[in-house]
């Protein structure tokens, strides 16, 4: 078994290495080893899941991890990941556990981990975790010496606290504007919380892919995937879509149109009230990925004279970034929306209850308001492969060095870290330009990967 760790966590297909029954133990034990607080008698732990089938796997075995450490284990059942964070702090946990595997397909399981600040842990910590894990010798010094094991329990109204943690996020002294809105919920773990609260805040709500049977979350539905959630927009009339992943933490919009708005857009949105409405803080950066569209950065510099910092893939690390700048605002062109007066992870359905309120503020279409400009041609492929050799990470490597001779043309390779995919992302003003290049590196890695 090589890396534990991922770009966000652990992520493999079920009962694959690192996430087999065996390995599992090792790691909830690891960590609950390495993160439990020494100065309390019972040091405690979330658990939280999505809806795939896995989770029933899962949940017991790091359940059982930690009690074996002496930890009292609070089980909460399937809720969004950004839960997790919130229930530590007002139940003062010292660790949070997130069994999903995000947007990936039922077939796939993962963990996320949060430290007792509600961040997501390190990558410091990550290794020391995987040194434990992987080395007998190690591992074997953190069993348990005494017989204090710990116990768990189920939180009934988890879901209750987090609705009400959301509704009081919104602004008292804006009259809510009563919108008729398609939720689709991916199948995944805002399937009956989502709807509950925009019900609750008076909205009309019709809800699609709300019905998980284990296997279907993120089936061809969700912020994966946005075609039924804009066929359903148009033929309801409704004012706006808001779809989610599996796990709860990224959204993607659809306006009145049926068109898709991407994280990009959405930040670009919360930019432009952000710095409106927060004067004191207007001057901060504005954190995404190497992912996001030129387009983006261009309009929040030229607008409004503000710097957009990029950070790796993986809304860990733009956390990590919007920390170094003390930034309002950070994200994915994925959907992944941060908001740090709010949230230490990225929060689907908050942004999605804050973009309501913009529209309540401004009293315009969804597609008006988020007319705010142009992207640049973009083109990204996706390979998928069993093995890669170094020969061919090689290859990948020195086309990301190479400059290319347009200075409005920008190229990224990279392995994905969260499934067997090589992604691939040309940029520029030139849509055929952008297109011939992008086709032509897809034909030369195909051809190393002997496809």
């Amino acid at each position: 078994m090589g890396k534990i760790f991922g770009t966000d966590g652990i992520r493999c297909l079920v009962n694959e290495e690192p996430l087999s029954a065996e390995t599992t133990l090792k790691i909830s034990k690891t960590v609950g080893h390495l993160l439990k607080s020494n100065q309390k008698k019972n040091s405690r732990v979330i658990i939280c899941k999505d809806t795939r089938l896995s989770g029933y796997l899962y949940e017991p075995l790091i359940t059982a991890g930690f009690i074996s450490m002496g930890m009292e284990v609070i089980l909460v059942g399937p809720l969004p990941t950004p839960a997790v964070p919130h229930l530590m702090n007002t139940l003062r946990a010292d660790i949070g556990v997130m069994i999903t595997a995000s947007h990936n397909t039922y077939e796939y399981n993962g963990l996320k981990f949060f430290n007792s600040d509600g961040y997501k842990i390190s990558s410091i910590l990550e290794k020391k975790i995987e040194n434990i894990v992987l080395n007998k010798k190690k591992y074997a010094k953190i069993i348990n010496s005494n017989s204090n094991t710990g116990k768990a329990i189920r939180l009934e109204d988890a879901s209750g606290r987090y609705s009400e943690f959301l509704k009081s996020t919104l602004d008292k002294k804006i009259k809510s504007k009563k919108l008729k809105v398609v939720l689709d919920c991916g199948n995944g773990a805002t399937y009956e919380i989502a709807p509950n609260i925009f019900w609750e805040l008076g909205h009309e709500v019709i809800s699609i892919n709300d019905k998980p049977n284990g296997k279907n979350i993120n089936y061809n539905c969700g912020a994966v995937n946005t075609n039924a959630l804009s066929k359903k927009v148009v033929d309801e009339r409704a004012d706006i879509g808001f779809a989610f992943d599996g796990d709860g933490d990224r959204l993607i919009i659809v306006d009145e149109k049926g068109n898709e708005i991407d994280g990009d857009k959405i930040i670009a949105l919360f930019a432009k009230h952000l710095i409106k409405f927060n004067k004191s803080k207007s001057k901060y950066p504005i954190v995404t990925t190497v992912m996001s569209n030129i387009g983006l950065e261009n309009y929040i510099l030229n607008k409004f004279k503000v710097n957009l910092k990029r950070s790796s893939v993986g809304d860990i690390n733009v956390i990590k970034e919007m920390q170094k700048y003390n930034s309002l605002l950070g994200g994915e062109q994925s959907g992944h929306i941060i908001l740090s007066d709010y949230s230490k992870t990225g929060d689907g359905i908050l942004a999605a209850l804050k973009v309501t309120e913009i529209i309540s503020k401004l009293k315009k279409s969804t597609s008006t308001i988020f007319n705010l400009y142009e992207n640049s041609p973009q083109i990204k492929i996706n390979i998928p492969y069993k093995k890669i050799s170094k020969n061919t990470v090689n290859y990948i490597k020195n086309i990301n060095k190479k400059k290319l001779k347009d200075k409005n043309m920008r190229l990224l390779i990279r392995l994905s870290g969260t499934e067997p995919l090589i992604r691939i992302l040309v940029e520029g003003n030139d849509l055929n330009k952008v297109n011939t290049i992008a086709k032509n590196i897809e034909k030369n890695i195909r051809k190393k990967l002997g496809k």
